[in-house]
């Protein structure tokens, strides 16, 4: 299994199956906010990972608890969605790498396709670190599994 650096703080495991995206595979997807970024794809499972951060204002350093960070999260992610049938799911809360992270699961349509995501949020330090799934709703029984063992890999 390959370890894969996030901003030189944190590893996490690039499981079987996974290649890291390229950077035109990258800039082929709709993304919200700024930051760096890592992408897992495993095509034959149809499961998307991606793993980015980025160094917030001050004011969200200081005030801004896991919970709040994936409320704001969610919304940022519902308003881009409207167009694609989003359905919240849920707010949920796990530990990863150590630290506790707020995060969510949702459904949405894409290209006639019912797609289950989960996002977390946590800080490490000065750092907000964001972890997301997308999946084929059809396969998330066997699909949910490998995202929690990509979770609990987080270091």
């Amino acid at each position: 299994m390959k370890e894969i650096s996030l901003n030189k703080e944190l590893t996490m495991d690039c499981p079987q199956g996974f290649y890291h995206m390229t950077e035109a595979e990258k800039r082929a997807m709709n993304t919200l906010g700024s930051g760096q970024w890592i992408g897992l794809n495993d095509p034959e499972r149809h499961i998307l990972v991606t793993a980015g951060w980025n160094r917030p204002g001050l004011l969200a350093k200081l005030f801004l608890n896991d919970r709040d960070l994936a409320k704001n999260m969610e919304k940022r992610i519902r308003k881009a969605m409207k167009d694609m049938d989003y359905r919240m799911e849920g707010f949920k809360e796990r530990t990863v790498a150590g630290l506790p992270a707020g995060g969510f699961r949702y459904g949405y349509r894409a290209r006639n396709t019912d797609m289950t995501a989960e996002s977390y949020v946590l800080k490490k330090g000065k750092t907000i670190y964001y972890f997301h799934v997308y999946l084929r709703s059809a396969l998330k029984e066997e699909s949910f599994p490998v995202w929690e063992e990509i979770l609990d890999s987080v270091r």
